[in-house]
């Protein structure tokens, strides 16, 4: 039995003024469809099309009325006993906003890629999509304990959350992370069929030496890599450039160092975890790698 069957929630995602608002409500409309509810998306002009439409849209109905519960932004919601409203900062703050300013607000932009590049967007939808699984959990929560609620979505508190690692850095350290750039410890390294992520703790130092075969005495320290990282890059890259990825990782497996290959979009159709959890269908649509009872929900 599904938690969610026999409820009919509304998804009024083609109604909301701004694209992160309607990817977050349609992201939590496609969850509890696959919980099991009746969730219907009147018609509208989208904020997205082609895939991204169709997997966000998929198990909806678009007429009905009646509803247990309702999902959208506060100038788009209707009546109904329970009302999830996604907003920037809370109600009645509601500037306009992007992903990649959502991104930047956060910090998130400033704990990804080199210190000396221009910031770039991550891929995929990760403050909209976050923000939508908060809403659908917490559409759960208020279906489960009964009564009339107004349950507030805030984008950018939800991507504060996805960058935990500034609060705890200055918890820990006293100062939020950033950017390395030549102070980084850990990059990507060329191989010979495409990258390699350079991931390792000071435990991984002793086989990571042996491995790439360097005894350079600047670099038996963490503080001696940071000093002279140009100088500790140009010296292991050519054992990289010189392997494959697949080489590169069957080798750093054995030591038990956690280097991992850089994979292009289209080899994660057919990644070994990727195909084993059922996230991606042949097509390539994302399929939310959610269970019920032990089973995938179909949709």
């Amino acid at each position: 039995m599904k938690p969610l069957a026999g409820r009919r929630i509304l998804d009024l995602s083609a109604r909301c003024a701004q694209r992160p608002h309607a990817l977050a409500t349609a992201m939590a409309g496609r969850i509890c469809a696959m919980y099991g509810a009746t969730v219907v998306r009147p018609d509208g002009p989208m904020a997205f099309e082609g895939p991204l439409a169709r997997f966000l849209d998929a198990g909806k109905q678009r007429d009905g009325d009646g509803f247990d519960a309702a999902l959208g932004d506060s100038a788009s919601l209707t009546e109904a006993p329970i009302t999830v409203r996604f907003s920037v900062f809370g109600p009645g703050e509601d500037p306009p906003m992007s992903e990649f300013g959502l991104l930047a607000l956060s910090g998130l932009l400033d704990i990804v890629g080199e210190a000396d590049d221009p910031p770039s967007p991550l891929a995929g939808h990760q403050p909209a999509y976050a923000a939508g699984l908060a809403g659908s959990t917490a559409l759960l929560a208020a279906l489960h304990a009964g009564g009339r609620e107004t349950i507030d979505i805030s984008l950018f508190d939800v991507t504060c959350w996805l960058n935990w690692k500034v609060a705890a850095g200055v918890l820990v350290m006293g100062r939020a992370p950033k950017r390395g750039g030549t102070r980084a410890d850990w990059f990507t390294l060329p191989a010979a069929d495409g990258h390699i992520a350079l991931v390792y703790q000071e435990k991984d130092w002793p086989p990571l030496r042996e491995m790439v075969g360097t005894t350079d005495p600047r670099f038996e320290t963490r503080a001696g890599r940071l000093t002279h990282r140009v100088d500790f890059e140009a010296a292991i890259r050519p054992w990289f450039a010189a392997r494959t990825r697949e080489d590169i990782t069957r080798e750093a497996q054995s030591r038990r160092i956690p280097i991992g290959p850089v994979r292009f979009p289209a080899e994660l159709l057919h990644d070994a975890q990727h195909t084993a959890r059922g996230f991606i269908a042949p097509d390539g649509t994302p399929r939310p790698p959610m269970l019920i009872d032990g089973i995938r929900p179909h949709g």
